[in-house]
């Protein structure tokens, strides 16, 4: 809530909790939600279970007793568990299809370099070593890649072990991909995952949305728009939509989806406040009207584009250029004139709500030529009203170039997970190839999949894998004892004990998945080679070593996992957020200061990435956790204002007032550097006492704006760009007061 003084509290009707009835309903409509989401998940495990069970004995059954090829089998019947099971490839059948069919390159390169590198255990080593870490630092191009990393692991893993046969290479590649293929058809055609809505539907459904809010000038609320805005604005949210569907990927289509989220869900929020700012009877001013109709064209013509999807050339799709115009120097006499004829407090009212409509039209310049740029006008890249689009120029690999070296710090968690992982695998294979294990591969198999983020999460992984291996392990050892050398009997018991174990592992925990694995594990080798009993005995030693390797290098690489980077992350963000404040008032100011946003930006990537596995990790429930979300948001404002408030026409002057905006953005910018400080150094954080911004203290000092005066435009202008740049400040000066409450 802004704590703007003098400026007037949201107003309007609020709707009816509903009393005890009320309550009710929304308890079952809590409960019928959380069931549907419940049979949603089990569906999505059977079927999965259902479609890797048959792309994988299909594959294996062809390849083992009707071509008779051993290696293709167990190359096909892996590569099939691998992207299906151990990976967490998202999204719907044919997009999971489409990553499977995408990692092809990929797989073949890995399966011929484990073929070939497995020549000498310190080949395998530093094989492994370099490219865990790749594999596992490229999920930094998006969720797609990020759930088949660990699938792509095996690929590797599975070809680095003795015997050394490059004359084997043939069959490896070929049962790869098979099992690619199968896997891909039945993601394809078998109980695949449903579609969900293209995620440019649900931007034009927000600016549809937000049409029909500017819509409205005047009268009774609009209800159903305010809540077909929130529906929508809702709907866009990274928690809400799909993993697989968010523009995530450093691409320029990805980009400008981004850029186009972001505008339409700040467009919506101005004019949620804006219609909440007013009593029921009131008549917006012409220039307000003006500026709303242009809004509402600017947001229907760009989500009438959208749902096209047709590719546009340079000047076609929707337009900004009446916005454009409505904001420019020439059109501020309108908001002179009535300025001149309101008293003092409803002339802060006024330019309350004229700060919200100019905010929200310049997001709808930004959604209408985010759009073009989405949709293929390449000819975007800077907008008269200062927005820069600097990417819309940039080639693919730049793209790809700056995300990849975001990331690439010690400060970043995806950054150290990478690392993690590598030096684990990498210890895995050389303890498996100096030792000589007879199935050195489940070492490393159980040092990617128990290695966790924190030595508190991965202990707790390796207990319950121990137990559930060696669960698995008497069963299979009875299994094996029992059927003894009858192929038949495994070759019906395969299909059966694969599905049971691949609903039951991610239905009922990790234990349930290894031991189930176990079993898979001891009826498929038993097709492949003679086997006795004791394959399921050396599996569980097998296990115990790769857990211990893995618990080894929790406990030295980053043992307290996203905890500690948490707080220098957040810090990194406050320092960014301080320095922000200083450019961005020095630019407004008398347009100085540097043109960058990379700062923020990689500041705010950098603490989502550590917030987002942080809350991923089991910790300490009992101690209160600081409200680390408040940190973004205060970024997400800094970031803001430092893109919007330099393009806006107008200076500020004079003298008087641009020292005080100064000297408050100094005092506001010192309070996040101190935060930033106790948060670096684990600190103690002290209470805030930052004050609120005092708006008529701010008029007092400045000039009135005379009727007849020839600069009467520009003086306007300057004051409705320190009003907005005052709210700014206070919005940042409201989100620390926050923080340190929460702390």
């Amino acid at each position: 809530m802004s704590r703007l003084q003098g400026t007037s509290p949201r107003s309007g009707p609020r709707p009816s909790v509903g009393g005890p009835v009320g309550m009710v309903r929304r308890r079952l409509r809590y409960l019928l939600e959380h069931g549907r989401h419940g049979l949603r998940e089990h569906r999505s495990v059977v079927g999965n279970a259902l479609r890797v069970t048959v792309a994988s004995c299909v594959a294996f059954y062809l390849c083992r007793y009707a071509l008779g090829l051993t290696v293709m089998s167990v190359y096909a019947t892996f590569t099939v568990v691998s992207l299906g099971v151990l990976a967490r490839i998202p999204g719907s059948g044919r997009q999971r299809a489409t990553t499977v069919l995408m990692a092809l390159p990929a797989g073949l390169a890995l399966i011929t370099l484990g073929t070939l590198l497995a020549v000498q255990t310190w080949a395998a080593v530093l094989g492994m070593l370099v490219i865990g870490f790749l594999v596992a630092y490229a999920g930094t191009t998006g969720p797609r890649i990020a759930g088949a990393a660990p699938g792509m692991q095996l690929l590797y893993i599975l070809p680095c072990f003795p015997p050394y046969a490059p004359d084997a290479l043939g069959q490896r590649l070929s049962g790869f991909l098979l099992g690619a293929a199968l896997l891909a058809l039945a993601q394809l055609f078998l109980v695949p995952e449903p579609d969900t809505p293209p995620f440019c539907r649900l931007l034009a459904d927000a600016a549809d949305a937000a049409a029909r809010l500017a819509d409205h000038h005047g009268g009774p609320l609009p209800v159903q728009a305010l809540a077909r805005a929130h529906e929508t604005g809702d709907a866009l949210r990274p928690s809400r939509v799909p993993p697989a569907d968010l523009p995530a990927s450093p691409t320029l289509a990805h980009k400008a989806m981004a850029h186009a989220t972001e505008a339409v869900r700040t467009l919506l929020a101005r004019l949620e406040a804006l219609h909440a700012s007013v009593g029921p009877q009131y008549v917006y001013h012409a220039e307000t009207v003006v500026l709303l109709q242009d809004i509402s064209d600017a947001a229907r013509a760009a989500a009438q584009a959208l749902r096209r999807g047709k590719r546009l050339r340079p000047g076609e799709g929707p337009s900004a250029a009446a916005l454009q115009s409505e904001l420019a120097p020439v059109r501020a006499h309108r908001a002179v004139d009535v300025l001149q004829r309101l008293s003092a407090d409803d002339r802060l009212a006024y330019l309350r709500r004229r700060s919200l409509v100019v905010q929200a039209a310049d997001s709808a310049v930004v959604l209408a030529l985010a759009t073009r740029l989405l949709l293929g006008d390449r000819s975007v890249e800077r907008s008269p009203a200062g927005h820069t689009f600097s990417y819309a120029q940039a080639r693919l690999h730049e793209l790809w170039w700056q995300r990849l070296t975001t990331h690439l710090t010690p400060r970043s968690v995806i950054f150290q997970n990478a690392c993690r992982f590598a030096l684990g695998l990498a210890a895995a294979r050389a303890v498996a190839g100096l030792l000589d294990l007879q199935h050195g591969f489940w070492v490393l198999l159980a040092t990617l999949t128990l290695t966790r983020t924190t030595s508190l999460e991965t202990w707790s992984a390796v207990r319950q894998a121990l137990a559930g291996t060696l669960v698995g392990a008497v069963l299979a050892g009875g299994l094996l004892a029992l059927v003894h050398d009858r192929d038949t009997v495994y070759a019906v018991a395969l299909p059966v004990v694969m599905l049971v174990a691949f609903i039951a592992g991610p239905l009922r925990g990790l234990a349930w998945a290894q031991g189930g694995f176990t079993l898979v594990v001891a009826t498929l080798f038993a097709q492949v080679a003679p086997v006795t009993w004791q394959l399921a005995p050396v599996r569980l030693v097998d296990v115990l070593v790769g857990s211990l390797i893995g618990l080894a290098c929790g406990l030295v690489a980053w043992p307290r996992g996203a905890g500690r980077e948490v707080r220098r992350s957040m810090a990194g963000l406050c320092a960014a957020i301080a320095d922000s404040i200083g450019y961005t008032t020095a630019r407004v100011v008398d347009h100085s200061g540097s043109t960058d946003c990379l700062d923020i930006n990689r500041a705010l990537v950098l603490a989502q990435e550590s917030l987002a596995q942080y809350h991923c990790e089991l910790r300490d429930e009992s101690a209160g956790q600081p409200d680390w979300p408040s940190v973004l948001v205060a970024g997400a404002e800094a970031r803001r204002g430092e893109r919007l408030l330099p393009g806006r026409p107008g200076r500020i002057a004079p003298q008087e007032v641009s020292a005080w905006l100064r000297r408050e953005a100094d005092r506001t910018a010192g309070d996040y550097r101190s935060l930033a400080r106790h948060l670096h150094s684990d600190g103690e954080v002290p209470r805030s006492d930052a004050r609120p911004l005092d708006i008529r203290a701010l008029l007092a000092v400045a000039p009135a704006v005379p009727h007849h005066s020839p600069d009467r435009e520009t003086r306007a202008l300057s004051a409705a760009l320190l009003l907005d740049s005052v709210i700014w400040l206070d919005a940042l000066t409201a989100d620390l007061d926050r923080i340190h409450r929460e702390m």
